[in-house]
């Protein structure tokens, strides 16, 4: 009996490598769930007037991706302030822990951004649109 427990447990050593975080867990969006913030790097936008432009804001993400009570502040160089603005959207995530996320502002613009998951608290975004060149980071609060 003893030699029979030795064996199993000597089993369950030597398959441990193979449950201990060798596998990549997928990702989807309800490992987002919760509250967010965001603060982008100096990018570039091409409407009026033009230059750099930078935003910082927090949003909620629920279980199924959904964005809400987004509200950011953002500054275009050489033009003005742009407090309290106020998005919703959606996170759409690939096994892989890329995907998109697609937002809509209260002037009714709407984007879409590549984005990739670092972390259950952590995620990097770069705009898709060309008139609007900027990268950012996500983290949960």
């Amino acid at each position: 009996m003893k030699t029979l427990r030795y064996l199993a447990l000597l089993g369950l050593v030597a398959t441990a490598p193979a449950f201990a975080g060798t596998e990549t867990p997928e990702c989807s969006p309800r490992m987002l769930a919760g509250r967010w913030m965001f603060a982008t790097d100096v990018g570039k936008q091409s409407f009026f007037p033009g230059g750099d432009i930078t935003a910082i804001g927090t949003f909620w993400i629920d279980r199924f991706g959904v964005v809400s009570r987004g509200v950011f502040d953002a500054t275009v160089a050489d033009w003005g302030f742009l407090p309290g603005i106020k998005f919703t959207g959606s996170f759409a995530l690939n096994a892989d822990c890329t995907g998109t996320f697609t937002f809509t502002t209260s002037a009714g613009t709407t984007r879409t951004d590549s984005v990739i998951v670092l972390g259950p608290g952590h995620i990097r975004g770069m705009s898709q649109d060309v008139q609007f060149l900027w990268t950012y980071d996500m983290r949960r609060l």
